[in-house]
Parts: structure tokens; C-alpha cells; sequence
């Protein structure tokens, strides 16, 4: 009985969960559409400073924490691999500094997690690469690290931010930050919008032939 109860409790409640998914996503697609709006330019200007890196023979390095990790291994993977099946094209160099575990672990425990990124930069990075440091909400300290390490060593840097920017606002180079407060997920999701549109435009500006959308 008290499963029946909970079912029909679940079922008079999907009006409201439709709505939910609704409102949801609706948000997240008009976020995105602001966001586009107020940064296409810099996007453009990031694919493009990326593009350059490449075909001045340098590697893209990717760092994030959590989620941003995932992004970052997602990223440096379409790069490496391939993004759509209908371009080909050679492997681009791009590392995430996230991906090793036992560099990850071992880095934690033998240098302060907060030095982990710093540490593969400084071991991976050289003049004329780029960093990608992804932070929902701008506040992560090995990736404030990893970007103050770069860029002693000659590197581009580019930030993907969220809320207000938090501490690493105006440390990259370039940077987005998108306009959400309160969670990561919304901001994620752009981020890896803004991940994606930049990969297709440097396969553009490379010279590789792509589909549209």
C-alpha cells in the first residue's frame, strides 16, 4: 500500500516536473544565448589564438577540478581524436592535466594538491603553448597556480569562469565568464558549448573542411 501511495504521489506530481524540465532548460538555452551575444568576439579570438598555437607547432594544455576535469579531458580528447567524423584531419596536440591519476595523486600528497596542475605545467608547458583553465567559479586555486605558471613561461592563457569571475578574473589572457550564480551545472554547460563552437572553429581556421552545426 504504501508503494502504491508513493506512486500516485509521483504521478500527480509529473504536471510539475514537466515544468520543471522546462523552465530548466529554457534557462540554460537563453544563458547560452547571452553569453554568445556578449562574447562572440572573444570566442572568435580564442579559436583563433588557438589555431595559432598549433600551427606554430605548440600544445593546448586543458586543467579543471570536478566537472571542469571532465571538460577539460572531453576537449583535449576531440582535439587529439577527432571532433566530427565528416573532418579529417591530423592530431592536434592537446593534453588534460587531469587525466593522470597517479600524477594527480601523487602530486596531492607530495606537493599540496594545490601546486598539482603548477607541477604538469611546469613539466609539459613551454613558450608558445596555451593553457585552458576551467573554473565554475573562478575561485580554484590550482588552477589560479597553473596559470601563474604558464605564463612565467612564456604560455597563452585562456579561462573559462562562471559567476563573477571569483579570483581568476583578469588573470588569462582571455576569458569568458559566464553570468551564473549558485550552482555549476548551468555553467558547465556553457562552458562546454563554448569548448565545442571553439574546436569547430579552429578545425575552420586550420583549413579543415567541416560541416555546419
Amino acid at each position: 500500500m504504501e508503494e502504491q501511495g508513493r506512486c500516485a504521489c509521483r504521478l500527480e506530481d509529473r504536471s510539475q516536473y514537466e515544468e520543471m524540465v522546462l523552465e530548466t532548460m529554457l534557462y540554460s538555452a537563453r544563458l547560452k544565448e547571452r553569453v554568445a551575444r556578449e562574447n562572440s568576439a572573444v570566442i572568435v579570438a580564442m579559436s583563433r589564438l588557438m589555431a595559432e598555437t598549433f600551427e606554430g607547432g605548440g600544445r593546448v594544455l586543458f586543467c579543471g577540478n570536478g566537472g571542469s576535469a571532465a571538460d577539460a579531458q572531453h576537449l583535449a580528447t576531440e582535439l587529439t581524436i577527432r571532433y566530427r567524423s565528416s573532418v579529417q584531419r591530423p592530431a592536434l596536440a592537446a593534453i588534460a592535466l587531469s587525466s593522470d591519476s597517479m600524477a594527480l595523486t601523487a602530486g596531492a600528497n607530495d606537493l599540496g594538491y594545490d601546486a598539482v596542475f603548477a607541477r604538469l605545467v611546469e613539466a609539459y608547458g613551454r613558450e608558445g603553448d596555451l593553457l585552458v583553465g576551467i573554473s565554475t567559479s573562478g575561485n580554484s586555486q590550482s588552477v589560479a597556480n597553473a596559470f601563474m605558471a604558464a605564463q612565467e613561461r612564456g604560455m597563452n592563457c585562456i579561462a573559462l569562469l562562471g559567476g563573477d569571475g571569483g579570483a581568476m578574473k583578469g588573470k588569462a589572457d582571455l576569458e569568458i565568464v559566464v553570468p551564473h550564480t549558485g550552482s555549476a551545472d548551468r555553467v558547465q554547460e556553457c562552458h562546454i558549448a563554448i569548448g565545442h563552437v571553439i574546436i569547430d572553429l579552429v578545425e575552420r581556421m586550420l583549413g579543415y573542411c567541416t560541416s555546419s552545426r
